[in-house]
Parts: C-alpha cells; sequence; structure tokens
C-alpha cells in the first residue's frame, strides 16, 4: 500500500487541514475496505487485530506529517496569522500538555505566543481566547462568531438526529425572521422575578425522587455514584416545569429524558475522539436517539393536539411546550404541533445536562467541608419556608453556588465557530472562517487582571486558584443592581453562563434549582466523601471538566 499526499487549493489552516483529515478519511477507508476483504476470505482475528493496529498508527503518523509540514516549528508565520503552539504528539497534539497543567500550560502559552493561540487536540485544530478577547470579540460580535454552529462540536445535536431520525422526521426549517422557539419563550418567561411560578413543581419533582430513589432512615448509610440520581431528579423537575403535570409523571420520559443527555454527552466524545466515518458507525448502532425523540412525539403532539382544540387549558399552568405552541411564526402562522413538540429536546438538553453537572460539582465540594455544610444548615434550618425562593436568598448558598460556577469552569468552553474571516483589531490577526474558536475559561476565571472586582472584595481574601464558598460574601445582591454579583449574573468575572445576547437564558431557572437541590440533601443526608478528601475531576478532551466519578456516602439525618 502506497499512499501519495497532494495538497492543493487555498494555502490556510483550515484549508490545508481539511484537505489533511480528507487524506487520513481516505486512507482509513482504504484499510477498512481491506478489512472486509479479510472477512470475506476467512481472516482469523489476528490479522484482522494487526490490519486494526496498523490503521491507527498509519492515521496518526499521517496527521503528524501533516502538522509538521505545514506548521512545523521552522515555519515562517505573518503578522496576521495565529500561530500553532509548538509541540504536542502526533494526533493527541497538547492533549496532555493540557490536561496535567491547564492553568500553567495556558499561561506558557499566552507568555510565548499572545492572547490569542492555536492548539490541536485529538486531530482539531482549535483557536484559544484569552482574557479579554473573549467578551470584547467572541460573546460580543455575534455576526462574526455563532455559538450554534460551535456548540455543534461539543454537543452535536443536529449530528445526532440527522443520524438517528432523519429517515422519520427532520423538523421545521427556521425563517430568518423567526423568534427563536427555544430561546424567546425561554427568555421571557424565566426571568428572576417569574421563576415562583414554577416554584412548587421545583418541590413536587424533586421530593418524588428522592423519597422513592434514596430514603433513608436516621443513621442509614449507603454509597452511591452522584450523577443518575441528580439526573434523573432534574428531568423530573424538568419534565414538571416544560411539559406539565398531565405527562410528567410518566416515569418512562423522566428516564429517557435523562438517558437523552447522558447519550448527547457520548456522542459529542465519539465525534471529537474519531474520524467522522468511524464516529457516524458507532453513533448509529450504538447511541442512537431514535426511541428518546418517539418518545417526546409520542407522548408531547397528543398533549398539545388537546390544548390546540381547547380540551386542556394551556394557560392552567405556564409550560414551555404551551409557550412554543403560541408562539406565532414571522408570517402570523401558528406550528403545528407535531413542529412545536420536536424542539422540546433542545429543552430537555440546556435544563438537564449543565444543572445535573454544577449541582454533582457542588455537592462534591460540600462533601470535604463539614463546617460549610453546618453553617448551610443553619441557615436552611432557621427558614419558616423551605421554598426555592426563601433558599435562594441565604446569602451564603448565592456565595458558594458563585463559587462553585467560577472555580469548577471548564478549561476551554464556550464553543464558537467563525462565519466569515474575524479580525481582531487590538493584535492585527485574523481568525479565518469555520474555525473552532474556544474561550481560555478557567485561565479567566483564576486570573487576577480579569477578576479585579472579585479580588477586591472585602469577603475575598483566598487566592483565585483556591475555592472559597465565602468569596461573595460581601458582594451586592440587589437583583436590580448591575453591578450585583450573585450566583445568576453574567459579567466578564463568571463566564459560566456567557454574556450578552450569548447568555444563558435559563440561568435563573437553574440557580434556583441547584440551591433548593442542595439544600434538601444538605438537610436529610450528611454526605461524606470515602477518603475525606475531594476526588479528581474527570478532564475529557483535554479541555472540558465534568464532576469525580468517585461515589460519595450518603447517611439519613
Amino acid at each position: 500500500m502506497v499512499f501519495y499526499f497532494k495538497f492543493s487549493g487555498e494555502n490556510t489552516i483550515p484549508s490545508i487541514w481539511n484537505q489533511g483529515i480528507g487524506i487520513l478519511t481516505s486512507i482509513s477507508t482504504t484499510i477498512l475496505k481491506q478489512q472486509q476483504n479479510v472477512v470475506e476470505r476467512g481472516g482469523d482475528r489476528k490479522q484482522l487485530t494487526l490490519m486494526t493496529i496498523a490503521s491507527g498508527v498509519l492515521g496518526a503518523y499521517a496527521v503528524w506529517k501533516i502538522k509538521r509540514h505545514f506548521w512545523g516549528e521552522n515555519k515562517k508565520w505573518s503578522p496576521s496569522e495565529v500561530k500553532l503552539v509548538p509541540g504536542g504528539l502526533p494526533y493527541f497534539g497538547h492533549y496532555f500538555e493540557l490536561s496535567s497543567d491547564p492553568i500553567g500550560f495556558i499561561k506558557r502559552c499566552k507568555a510565548e505566543n499572545g492572547p490569542v493561540f492555536i492548539l490541536q487536540i485529538n486531530g482539531k485544530m482549535i483557536y484559544v481566547l484569552t482574557g479579554p478577547l473573549i467578551y470584547e470579540e467572541m460573546l460580543k460580535k455575534r455576526k462574526l462568531y455563532s455559538f450554534s454552529l460551535g456548540l455543534e462540536s461539543f454537543l452535536p445535536m443536529r449530528r445526532a438526529l440527522k443520524i438517528s431520525y432523519d429517515h422519520k422526521y427532520k423538523g421545521e426549517q427556521l425563517e430568518r425572521r423567526d423568534k427563536n422557539p427555544v430561546i424567546y419563550p425561554i427568555q421571557h418567561n424565566f426571568k428572576a422575578d417569574q421563576i415562583s411560578a414554577f416554584s412548587e413543581r421545583i418541590q413536587l419533582g424533586l421530593n418524588k425522587v428522592l423519597e422513592e430513589q434514596l430514603k433513608l432512615e436516621k443513621g442509614e448509610k449507603i454509597i452511591m455514584p452522584l450523577w443518575d440520581i441528580l439526573s434523573t431528579s432534574i428531568s423530573q423537575i424538568s419534565c414538571l416545569a416544560f411539559a406539565g403535570r398531565n405527562i410528567a409523571y410518566n416515569q418512562e420520559l423522566v428516564v429517557e429524558m435523562a438517558n437523552f443527555t447522558r447519550k448527547l454527552q457520548k456522542i459529542g466524545m465519539v465525534l471529537m475522539t474519531f474520524p467522522d466515518w468511524i464516529a457516524n458507525l458507532i453513533i448509529k448502532r450504538y447511541l442512537s436517539v431514535e426511541s428518546q425523540l418517539d418518545l417526546i412525539m409520542d407522548l408531547i403532539v397528543p398533549e398539545m393536539q388537546k390544548m390546540r382544540s381547547g380540551e386542556i387549558s394551556d394557560d392552567s399552568e405556564p409550560t414551555y411546550i404551551s409557550m412554543v405552541l403560541n408562539l406565532p411564526k414571522a408570517d402570523g402562522q401558528r406550528r403545528t404541533p407535531k413542529e412545536a413538540a420536536f424542539y422540546f429536546r433542545y429543552i430537555v438538553m440546556a435544563s438537564i445536562h449543565t444543572t445535573t453537572q454544577y449541582t454533582s460539582f457542588a455537592l462534591h465540594e460540600l462533601a470535604c467541608r463539614p463546617a460549610l455544610v453546618a453553617a448551610l444548615r443553619t441557615e436552611i434550618e432557621s427558614l419558616d419556608k423551605k421554598t426555592p425562593e426563601t433558599i435562594g436568598e441565604i446569602r451564603l448558598m448565592d456565595s458558594f453556588l458563585r463559587e462553585v460556577l467560577r472555580f469548577n469552569s471548564h478549561i476551554l468552553g464556550l464553543h464558537h465557530k467563525t462565519t466569515q474571516d474575524a479580525l481582531l483589531p487590538s493584535t492585527g490577526q485574523i481568525i479565518p472562517k469555520d474555525s473552532l474558536v474556544l474561550a481560555a475559561l478557567l485561565d479567566s476565571h483564576m486570573n487576577p487582571e480579569i477578576m479585579t472586582e472579585t479580588t477586591n472584595l472585602e469577603s475575598s481574601t483566598s487566592p483565585l486558584n483556591q475555592f472559597d464558598a465565602y468569596r461573595y460574601m460581601s458582594a451586592k445582591q440587589e437583583y436590580d443592581d448591575s453591578n450585583n454579583m450573585r450566583s445568576s449574573t453574567i459579567s466578564h468575572e463568571l463566564l459560566t453562563f456567557g454574556m450578552f445576547s450569548h447568555a444563558c437564558p435559563g440561568r435563573y431557572f437553574a440557580v434556583n434549582e441547584i440551591k433548593y437541590i442542595l439544600a434538601q440533601f444538605i438537610i436529610r443526608y450528611n454526605i461524606t466523601t470515602q477518603t475525606g478528601k475531594r476526588a479528581e475531576d474527570f478532564i475529557f478532551g483535554g479541555m472540558s471538566r465534568f464532576p469525580p466519578r468517585e461515589p460519595l456516602v450518603f447517611e439519613g439525618r
């Protein structure tokens, strides 16, 4: 087998890289065909294994040669080009350097290459923005940087749907003038002063799951992982708040919506790890979301049909499905129940995955800090009524949660993609069209030059690289104060929820929900780690941080 590499067309990084990946795909396809021939000839498993190893070695070598040829350390960079960070391993690139010391590595990259640079991670070229470039460029200039396109590289909803469901239903094509049927209803109905409409359902949903799945007698202990119980609890709350009580107690719906988010997370990992053709095969065979989408349509479409016909009132309780059903298109027409129901998939993903992740982070932080738990428990138990609203006003709870959101942010996140060549005025460099651009979130949250308001707080006495639940105790709290530092506030000093038009519209609901869940866990259980120390986070791709996988110890109170 002999392969000749020939490059043509534009001599830009994305263009050449795409050609290189195309060559790698051709190599992989050729080897796959040879493997199929071996099978047809009755070849043994040893021969197949050797060919598989050969394909991996050859693929990694091809990518490495492409990188070394076009982005080698001896390359002469023009002033307008963003530099590739030198070093790295075949295929993995800078994965291990970034994973082992994310803060130190990003600092070195900035010192040697400036505030914007390119990293190679698992075969992908990633433009990294640091410091003010994150919020002055990427988050502010929405016409140049698309969050929806960038997010597809990490949580590929469209890709998963296309592979799993296009043969059944593709959904409507939005017109340019249409109000976004996912974002618009959340922006206008889930504001800080509107969350009380969902308070009872938050309480009902959590209580139902904890009574059924984690009811412990006083002194009774159990060791269990967090993710399953949290994702089920949050799925139950989401179904009640967004779909309504008529269908929210369908346990198959609750379980499958939690599974839906897990599958999408795994699909993202597969797409980041394997070439597209291999990823497509894995997704279609092992990670299809067809059954979950069938369930959404089977349950929600009839409910919407009853709303449309007047058989049930769509204003008896506010739900997302009633909001999207009544949201007119740009031409004044209303969506069909089938069109409207299909958007529920996005709400499921947005409301379960991230909320589960940060609630889990918070509980792992609490499990190794008994004094903090005792202080929070005293505050909670002093309340006459323990509702999401009253718990949401506990200053220590809010300070703690904001610190969780700051300290446990992704290493690189806020995935965006350039829709055209993007000039960075402060450096004169250009990020080419269709480039994947990420923000160095953790670096920004640990940088005193960026976090000036935070470091100047009277209560902020610990270094930024240390977790301090009391850091924001002296911060302003009023919702009507643009300078407040509540856990739901968006600013360049807390980028977890984004900023400007890119800000998460459901953050007020999520923050109240997380606080209430934490309060109930604190009241019901003594929670500790098995070692007495906080477990290590799970880092994927050198970029994304996920909560520890270590189970926690729950003791009934």
